[in-house]
């Protein structure tokens, strides 16, 4: 006779409550077993002075906010988690006609950000067959360019390996694009 959880514990088990995704447990445990051979890109995104946007706009207008930006700019062909904390959310975009690029995709998140008065940082990485057991490794890659990025003052800015997305130059040299999008470096060389 084993324990059962109702059906309100298991939502909350499943569900991120302040921004409608789903939970790292959740992903870990069984969207990532269930999506594992379709996930093209892993993107870990890193909301950017998340401490002074609380302060800014409240809790709970931060997390409004960072929902809604989620929310419209993604596909069904891409699904979000929250993955440490707050700030830090994956998001795994699944092979399919409707994923599209995952460059453009971080480009329609930061945007609704902006509008927002936020920004993020995201890394981009391909999925590896060796990656493929569990998020983590894929994630933390993703993580990694993240932190280079914060460590070089490249906040709002996207940060992806090189050679990742057909149409962007992967000759190791960065692809830079000035505007309210900050800097958007499509390579990133070691």
């Amino acid at each position: 006779n084993g324990c059962k959880l109702t059906d309100k514990e298991l939502n909350e088990y499943r569900t991120d409550r302040a921004y409608g995704g789903f939970s790292r447990n959740c992903l870990e445990l069984e969207i990532w077993p269930a999506v594992a051979k379709s996930v093209r890109y892993v993107v870990f995104c890193d909301i950017d002075q998340m401490h002074q946007a609380n302060d800014r706009f409240g809790y709970a207008g931060v997390d409004k906010k960072i929902k809604s930006a989620i929310n419209t700019g993604r596909q069904n062909d891409i699904a979000v988690a929250r993955w440490y904390s707050g700030d830090e959310l994956v998001f795994l975009v699944l092979e399919g006609p409707r994923s599209g690029n995952p460059i453009q995709f971080c480009e329609r998140i930061q945007s609704r950000l902006h509008q927002a008065g936020l920004s993020a940082t995201f890394g981009v990485v391909e999925l590896r067959p060796q990656e493929i057991l569990s998020p983590k490794f894929s994630v933390k890659r993703a993580a990694a360019l993240v932190q280079k990025a914060k460590r070089n003052n490249l906040r709002a800015s996207i940060q992806s390996e090189e050679k990742l997305v057909p149409g962007f130059e992967g000759n190791g040299q960065p692809v830079k694009k000035t505007g309210f999008l900050g800097r958007i470096v499509a390579t990133l060389s070691a």
